[in-house]
């Protein structure tokens, strides 16, 4: 089992100990870079849009040269009032690095779907699109990117279960965000029966069985780590 986007608690640290679940940490700024590098766990690293600012990437250059893949990052009009072309300016600048570099990239699209797929189209690159939860461009990003994180409310948002109908089981990954998101999502902090219930959703959804569901998905994240 893995978890292919989620932000660090004590509690989800354990429990991928105890359950050998991989993952990939999200990792936002210097305190939390250095401690997943205190733990040896795999991350990502970028300017979250929430965050953006040019002062922000640039005092944040040397981390991002040192992170495995670059994200998340993106836009939002949704959650955040950041100026958007600030926004968009420093989505565009780690952009332009992670493909200089070869870094895979994990996005954050809530509001600007239509903008990012844009960006992104500029910079063919490998992208993992983080918790999509918009019922429009999904065949148009299904087109250039490589993989999607499934959302923890598959079953309860209706875009993220028309997304997972769409996509081919080869482009998809488990999330779980974190523990707040776990409880927003499923109104219980259970980890590991969130990751399980995805696992249960897309079976149904794709007409398979629960250990065949669970072992693509966890070749896709192999897939994308080994990059």
């Amino acid at each position: 089992m893995h978890d292919a986007h989620y932000h660090y608690s004590k509690e989800i640290n354990t429990l991928q100990n105890e359950y050998g679940i991989s993952g990939i940490c999200n990792v936002a700024n210097e305190k939390e870079f250095e401690l997943v590098q205190q733990k040896h766990l795999f991350y990502s690293f970028g300017v979250h849009p929430w965050n953006a600012s040019l002062d922000t990437l640039n005092s944040m250059f040397p981390l991002l040269k040192k992170a495995p893949i670059i994200g998340e990052i993106g836009m939002d009009s949704v959650w955040c009032d950041v100026d958007l072309k600030i926004q968009k300016e420093v989505f565009e600048k780690q952009l332009q690095f992670a493909q200089a570099l070869n870094k895979p990239v994990i996005l954050h699209t809530k509001g600007q779907e239509k903008t990012i797929l844009e960006l992104i189209r500029k910079y063919p690159n490998t992208y993992v699109v983080h918790w999509y939860g918009c019922m429009d461009y999904v065949k148009e990003y299904d087109e250039v990117v490589s993989y999607f994180t499934i959302g923890l409310s598959i079953g309860k948002e209706e875009e993220v279960t028309h997304l997972v109908k769409q996509i081919s089981m080869d482009k998809l990954l488990m999330e779980s965000d974190g523990i707040e998101a776990v409880k927003w999502a499923i109104d219980s902090d259970d980890y590991l029966a969130a990751l399980k219930n995805e696992i249960t959703m897309v079976a149904l959804l794709k007409n398979q069985s629960y250990s065949e569901v669970e072992s693509i998905l966890d070749h896709n994240f192999s897939k994308l780590i080994k990059k």
